[in-house]
């Protein structure tokens, strides 16, 4: 008989866990189109997610229209895209900063547009259904500004959308309370760092995008998310180029260089800040 020894039946519990993992993996084709919570609550995530671009630029996401479909591309993956617009936080407190593994997610243009892929699989249905779900979530993305945060129970109580929070997003000196607040089940988790299981909800925040018919995003380098609860006060921060600074990023990159160089003006087109109504950076394939 195998002697048993002290973390024998935690390392097993690993083993089969990562197994299982691997297997959905694989059975799973590979897919792009996924984010795993866990991975990223253990990647290292800044306080402040600092953008080269304006949230409202689609820089690492195009279209390409087909016969009878229409074909999404990432520059990178859609877990990656979520890393780039997601960030952990800062404690404003008195308590002792430690590890976090809580973070939230800021719904950029290009990361609103590329859940239709992951959400209904947009490049698989008809042209005509795929162009009305697109108008629908642009227009969604133009009223509203929406951050999801994953909150782990070891950093506390993980229900944020609620009553016993404040919770106020700050842009350009001015704060605005949520329009909506929603919150999801409590979860369960394994993470490879650390206790191994662990327990999350993702609490959703909806801020109205227009206020007093002025878009409070628009030429605009940064926003910050504050939460104020019983003896906790933490900070979410995103920067990015502001509007004009954007612009002028991209009609350099519409410019041709001298020399032999050149830039191809319907990958630029794909960079445009775009209105609900302009769908010109739909590029159409041969």
């Amino acid at each position: 008989m195998f002697q048993s020894w002290p973390g024998d039946a935690r390392f097993s519990a690993c083993l089969s866990v990562a197994i299982v993992l691997l297997l959905v993996g694989c059975a799973g084709g590979g897919s792009s189109y996924t984010v795993d919570t866990a991975d990223l609550a253990q990647r290292y995530l800044p306080t402040t997610r600092s953008v080269d671009h304006h949230p409202d630029s689609l820089r690492g996401f195009s279209i390409t229209e087909n016969e009878n479909r229409y074909e999404v591309s990432l520059e990178n993956s859609y877990e990656s895209l979520h890393r780039k617009w997601s960030c952990t936080y800062q404690n404003l407190g008195t308590g002792r900063n430690r590890q976090t593994r809580s973070y939230a997610t800021f719904w950029s243009k290009e990361l609103s547009m590329a859940s239709l892929e992951a959400e209904v699989g947009f490049s698989t249905i008809t042209k005509e259904r795929a162009r009305g779900l697109l108008e629908e979530q642009v227009q969604e993305y133009e009223r509203t500004i929406q951050i999801d945060l994953y909150w782990f129970e070891s950093e506390g109580n993980s229900l944020v959308a609620g009553p016993g929070s404040r919770v106020e997003l700050r842009v350009d000196g001015e704060r605005y309370r949520p329009a909506e607040e929603s919150h999801g089940p409590l979860r369960e988790t394994f993470l490879l760092q650390g206790d191994g299981r662990a327990l999350y909800r993702r609490n959703t925040f909806h801020f109205a995008r227009m206020v007093d018919s002025t878009d409070i995003l628009k030429d605009t380098d940064g926003m910050s998310l504050t939460i104020n609860r019983s003896g906790s006060r933490v900070r979410f921060t995103w920067e990015w180029e502001d509007g004009a600074q954007s612009k002028a990023h991209l009609d350099r990159e519409r410019s041709v260089p001298s020399g032999n160089v050149s830039v191809s003006p319907v990958r630029s087109e794909t960079h445009r800040l775009l209105s609900s109504s302009d769908y010109s950076f739909i590029e159409h394939g041969r």
